[in-house]
């Protein structure tokens, strides 16, 4: 796809109303969208990184805001947005941002974030951003990679024509589900072959540069997000997937979900000593510690709040344990692959492992479907790109695993033509909202490890365990700015400015009661839907009052939510006191949780082929075999009956252990 002339004037309208040059200005303020070139990536992204349907919906947007019928329409004015005044535009916009009509509210986020996420997180080619040192951003360190060990560099087979190959078992991903169930099946002798739509990256080759590594190492170059834009979907991809990119935090799941998905949906054994052993084994491997649990200025904020408020340590907040070893405090693009080599995500402990077992691995290659054959699964079809171009790869096997994550995995079982109404169906996602914190002197969100405090007082609030837990976030700058609220141009510009290096950000992760759904388009891409029911979005309200508690506690001069209305609480300079606090809570309740209406986030997509003895209730066996098809097995989030009620890493390399086992038995 290819923009015309005419979108792409429209873009270059609307990216500069967002991130506008005001006139008169210096630096940052006086600086618009297009003096850095933010339409033309903006454009580049539209023609090259969107999924079809989103690329027509985006050209759809610009055919609108440049049709005198529509605007006539739409907003009682014939005209075009590129030749309204600087004021009209800002007034337009400001229109959709608040519109009754979800369709407007939808167009002007998928603008807005993506504006202002290139405006500071891109680099130009000195590797720097003329925006960053107006907010206190030192922009990527100095540091010289540190080289991935000899013995755990991958050696990808490289496929540059139409190929076929044979194994016992394909498996379709190489996060922290598909490189266990790898490692274990090649070290009980089995041929493995694992093929990764992603690249395979190592300290050598990722960079300190949000933008890039963001296209580069997330599902949909980072776009990803559900039909509806009301949640940004953050999901990794290329080697090691999701442990690539997390942050690390590793807890096990509690005993109370443990007997849920026993008790409840048949997952025998999950209560047992068999189960506890595989999540000490997983712990192991990928050596978590709390060696590297310090407390970065970000972290201490929750620690010292919740002391502050009386809460107890250990019981109602604790230090996280962490999957790293050598990082020494230089965390701060861990979220984009570490320099260091000091994470120890499956791309440094499981698929090496694997791979001196005689696995081996594809690169760069997307699963189309799995070959089915008399109600058993024989292999998959999948198309690889190298050098430009893309080849077709056969692969025959016993088995087929799909650990693609919890929004591929079930759109790969759709394509492949699996019949059964469960598969995409529970979708969970841990809703995800920010709260900030401002405080006096500098916190830096970005620097050092990045999640090394989690608050779980409130994860049981009435007995059901639909509660939630608080964890700090880093944030670097074009997270953060399309994160917080677009009230106009200028006003955005100095809330960058003032409170960007001086705020803490806090996320409350809901383990909620709503779920959703994973369909594919005519094209066979994933589209996401899914709804908070009242009682989550209650829920989630409670949890920034209770964030903007433990933040005041800590000492904030100023509180703010990802609410598009700003929702602000004190002042920025004095410390926020309990009417403060009144106000803001007041202010939440008036604004709720509304699509579109402020960002919410899922980094934890789970449940939507969940396993269940009973065919009725999901599609995934306990053994993780589908009922519907033999020797196809899933090997990810996906297969939680509910999500695990902490960050999922653990939960998933321990089941996708004991699917090894099952695969082992169906094998023989």
């Amino acid at each position: 796809m290819e923009l015309t002339a005419s979108e792409r004037g429209a873009l270059r309208a609307l990216c500069d109303a967002l991130f506008p040059a005001i006139q008169g200005e210096p630096g940052l303020l006086g600086r618009g969208a297009s003096d850095i070139a933010v339409d033309s990536l903006l454009a580049e992204a539209a023609e090259t990184s969107m999924q079809p349907g989103n690329a027509r919906d985006f050209r759809r947007v610009l055919a609108v805001v440049e049709s005198p019928l529509y605007n006539l329409l739409l907003s009682g004015r014939p005209a075009r947005f590129s030749s309204l005044s600087p004021k009209g535009r800002e007034s337009y916009l400001e229109s959709w941002r608040d519109s009754p009509l979800p369709l407007k509210r939808t167009a002007f986020q998928a603008i807005k974030r993506l504006t202002l996420f290139l405006a500071y997180a891109s680099a130009g080619p000195d590797g720097f951003n003329p925006n960053w040192e107006a907010i206190g951003y030192p922009g990527p360190s100095l540091d010289a990679p540190v080289p991935t060990p000899e013995h755990l560099r991958l050696v990808p087979v490289r496929v540059e024509h139409d190929t076929k190959l044979t194994c016992d078992v394909v498996v379709a991903g190489s996060g922290a589900g598909g490189s266990v169930i790898a490692d274990s099946l090649a070290s009980a002798g089995y041929s493995v072959i694992v093929v990764e739509q992603g690249p395979y990256e190592t300290s050598e080759t990722f960079r300190q540069d949000e933008m890039r590594m963001m296209q580069k190492l997330f599902q949909q170059s980072g776009t990803a997000a559900t039909a509806d834009l009301s949640f940004v979907l953050l999901a990794g991809r290329g080697a090691g997937g999701g442990t690539t990119v997390n942050w690390n935090t590793c807890l096990k799941p509690p005993p109370r979900v443990l007997s849920e998905w026993e008790n409840g949906f048949g997952v025998d054994g999950v209560t047992g000593p068999g189960f506890a052993s595989m999540l000490d084994s997983v712990w192991k491997g990928i050596r978590v510690t709390a060696s590297e649990s310090q407390l970065n200025r970000n972290n201490e904020v929750l620690r010292d709040g919740c002391r502050a408020l009386g809460f107890k340590d250990g019981t109602d907040y604790h230090v996280i344990e962490r999957n790293a070893v050598g990082c020494r405090q230089r965390c701060d693009f861990c979220t984009y692959g570490c320099i260091y080599a000091a994470k120890q995500s499956t791309a440094l402990t499981y698929l090496p492992s694997a791979q001196s077992k005689g696995a081996r691995f594809v690169f760069d290659a997307r699963v189309e479907r799995v070959v089915i054959e008399g109600g058993a699964a024989k292999g998959v079809v999948a198309t690889c790109r190298s050098g430009g171009r893309e080849f077709r790869l056969d692969i025959s096997a016993r088995a087929v695993v799909a650990a693609c994550g919890g929004i591929e995995s079930p759109a790969l079982l759709l394509r492949s033509g699996v019949k059964d109404r469960n598969v995409g169906a529970y979708l969970r996602l841990d809703p995800t909202v920010a709260v900030g914190g401002v405080f006096e002197d500098p916190v830096y969100p970005w620097k050092g490890p990045p999640q090394t405090i989690a608050v779980w007082k409130f994860i049981d609030l009435d007995g059901t365990y639909h509660g939630f837990w608080v964890e700090a976030a880093p944030a670097h700058p074009g997270l953060f700015a399309m994160s917080i609220p677009w009230v106009n141009g200028r006003r955005h510009k100095e809330f960058m400015q003032r409170y960007y290096a001086r705020s803490s950000a806090a996320i409350v992760l809901l383990r909620e009661r709503s779920s959703g759904r994973v369909a594919v388009g005519k094209d066979g891409y994933p589209r996401v839907t899914y709804e908070l029911e009242k009682a989550d979005k209650d829920t989630l309200v409670r949890g920034m009052e209770e964030t903007a508690r433990i933040l005041s506690a800590a000492g904030a001069t100023g509180i703010w939510t990802t609410h598009s209305s700003e929702v602000f609480a004190g002042d920025g300079t004095s410390k926020v006191g309990q009417s403060d606090l009144d106000s803001f809570s007041a202010a939440l309740r008036r604004e709720g949780v509304r699509p579109n209406r402020m960002m919410l986030y899922s980094a934890h997509l789970m449940g939507s082929c969940r396993m269940s003895s009973d065919p009725s209730l999901g599609p995934t066996s306990p053994s993780g075999e589908l009922h519907t098809v033999k020797n196809l097995f899933v090997g990810d989030s996906c297969v939680f009956p509910t999500t695990p009620a902490v960050n999922p890493m653990i939960s998933i390399m321990a089941m996708a252990l004991r699917t090894a086992e099952s695969i082992k038995r169906s094998l023989g």
